[in-house]
């Protein structure tokens, strides 16, 4: 099993976790998703021609490109399927090297190039940061289960089950690779995930919970502020005043 490459999945992710202005777009150029704003420095020229880079590319196609405004401001655009253009592009920007330093404390490592995938600090040093050569093949099939099941029930008898692995044997590795267990990863998906519910949608905090895949507010309240270090709320209001 492998997750969808889904641009506006992948958009909507990084704008969340980053709060970097995030798009996305068809391989024709049609906008699909647009978070934050990438005018904030009226470099519409810029915008206008990545955009047009993307869409037309000339050769060699390269996978990304980036453009800097007069003023030091980065604008990067990436296929989301290096072989396949017509999947579509992520556009990102304005950032600088200041974004970068501080997005590189949040522990996040972008797998398989489609979603922001949260890891252990023990992966942060792997030679290949960018996919699944950091993983072995049954913990790279467990967080494949744990992208596309996290709002479901997910405990670990099941998947070992599924997985046909000796318990104690894939406990032993998923701790090793990622530096988590498998409960604690999978509640760091979870919280993950309800980061751009809590900033973009006005659903009660009860509900977005439920939505994420935990049994109870107060549960999610607990490994929300385990993880964040704030609150769901506390979050909320700090997402919506650009401050988080």
């Amino acid at each position: 099993m492998f997750i969808e490459r889904n641009p506006r999945r992948v958009a909507e992710d990084l704008h969340s976790a980053t709060l970097i202005p995030c798009s996305a777009f068809t391989g024709d150029g049609r906008l699909l998703y647009s978070g934050g704003s990438h005018f904030c420095h009226d470099d519409y020229d810029l915008y206008n021609r990545l955009v047009e880079e993307m869409v037309h590319p000339a050769p060699p196609i390269s996978q990304y490109r980036t453009l800097t405004s007069a003023f030091g401001d980065h604008y990067t655009a990436y296929y989301i399927n290096k072989h396949r253009p017509a999947d579509g592009f992520v556009l990102l920007g304005p950032y600088t090297p200041a974004d970068l330093e501080r997005i590189s404390r949040f522990e996040i490592c972008f797998y398989n190039n489609q979603t922001p995938d949260p890891v252990g600090p023990r992966l942060l040093k792997c030679s290949d940061r960018s996919g699944q050569a950091c993983y072995s093949l049954p913990v790279r099939k467990a967080i494949d289960l744990i992208h596309a099941r996290y709002r479901e029930e997910l405990p670990l008898d099941r998947l070992v089950e599924h997985l046909k692995l000796n318990k104690s044997y894939f406990c032993t590795l998923f701790k090793k690779e990622t530096g988590q267990t498998f409960t604690a990863y999978l509640n760091q998906v979870r919280v993950e995930k309800s980061k751009r519910c809590l900033i973009r949608e006005d659903r009660s905090i009860l509900e977005i919970a439920l939505s994420v895949g935990f049994s109870s507010q107060n549960y999610f309240t607990i490994i929300f502020r385990r993880v964040t270090g704030l609150t769901p709320a506390q979050f909320r209001r700090q997402g919506l005043s650009g401050r988080v």
